[in-house]
């Protein structure tokens, strides 16, 4: 074989070669971030951009709170530049895959823990003094979700300062990327929603903000927008309880008492038990479902978390507003 082809072959040879290294990880070189729920795939896609390949763990319309993940996602974990997970006890079926990811070296940031997290609000199922009723239980399969709430992303300005944070996660990933000024127009964005939420709200009078819902998701929705949580169709801050017939009588009881409108429940749920209690109630109760522990399908108002706060704030105004 003459020697120039002989060159050629070996050159195509090592192209081959390094063609297969970079397939067998399914990277290019671009930045690898996992994210673990549909909201915070939204958000790393918004800040990274066309410099990272997002991976979402979660599909649309799962509940965090259950969520098991396959053999493949446990590698896509591992092979990870960056995983963004929610932490504070939201995703308990990913905890152990996690803690084995991040002793292995991989860069694993837990966003909620950073943003100043709330404790649970205590809704009608807690005393005075803050302490819970015997009837409140943690999930079915007996995990305790803790006392800090994570569902921190029903906070637009929470989200816009988790966006700044990525962008200094990234950073340490890929220094020569510019991450901060798509933070920074995501965050401008977030913040102008806020104010949007809060003009939209204000048909709501003061002494009709109060909040029936599914399970305690909307602690972080209250605190920013002076709502108050009183009272959950399944008790605790997981959404697997089962709720007893005394609670949901008791339940019953306050949603009369304090004349409350709607009852609001998530995509992520069925609504069975909510459309019960609204029907044992004495007038008209409406059942609303808001997006809460995922976004919505593709071409809903819900498929991005702009979208599904936006959307949330109307349905809520539009519930408990009066004309």
């Amino acid at each position: 074989m003459p020697r120039f082809a002989i060159l050629g072959a070996i050159v195509g040879l090592v192209a081959a070669l390094l063609t297969g290294c970079a397939s067998d990880d399914g990277t290019d070189g671009t930045a690898q971030i996992v994210a673990t729920t549909t909201i915070l795939g939204d958000i790393a896609s918004n800040v990274a951009g066309d410099n990272a390949d997002v991976e979402v763990l979660m599909p649309v319309g799962v509940n965090p709170h259950d969520f098991q993940p396959s053999s493949q996602q446990v590698a896509a974990i591992q092979r990870a530049d960056l995983v963004v997970a929610n932490g504070l006890e939201l995703e308990a079926g990913l905890h152990d895959v996690l803690e084995a990811a991040e002793s292995d070296g991989v860069l694993v940031w837990e966003v909620a823990a950073d943003l100043d997290p709330l404790p649970f609000a205590t809704a009608d199922h807690e005393d005075e003094d803050g302490h819970e009723d015997e009837d409140v239980h943690d999930d079915e399969d007996g995990h305790d979700h803790g006392s800090l709430d994570p569902h921190f992303w029903l906070d637009p300005l929470r989200v816009a300062a988790a966006a700044g944070l990525m962008s200094e996660h990234l950073s340490e990933v890929a220094p020569d990327v510019d991450w901060s000024s798509a933070a920074d127009e995501y965050a401008t964005e977030l913040e102008a929603l806020h104010s949007t939420s809060v003009e939209q709200l204000a048909v709501v009078a003061v002494p009709d903000r109060k909040l029936v819902t599914n399970h305690l998701s909307l602690g972080y929705f209250s605190d920013r927008y002076d709502f108050e949580m009183i009272g959950t169709v399944i008790p605790g801050g997981a959404s697997l309880a089962n709720p007893s017939s005394s609670e949901l009588a008791s339940l019953v009881e306050t949603i009369e008492q304090e004349q409350v409108p709607a009852i609001f429940t998530e995509t992520i749920e069925p609504d069975a038990l909510a459309q019960a209690v609204a029907a044992e109630v004495g007038y008209d109760v409406a059942v609303v479902e808001l997006y809460t522990g995922s976004l919505g399908e593709p071409g809903t108002d819900g498929d991005t978390l702009i979208g599904m706060l936006a959307s949330n704030v109307e349905r809520i105004a539009e519930a408990l507003g009066r004309p």
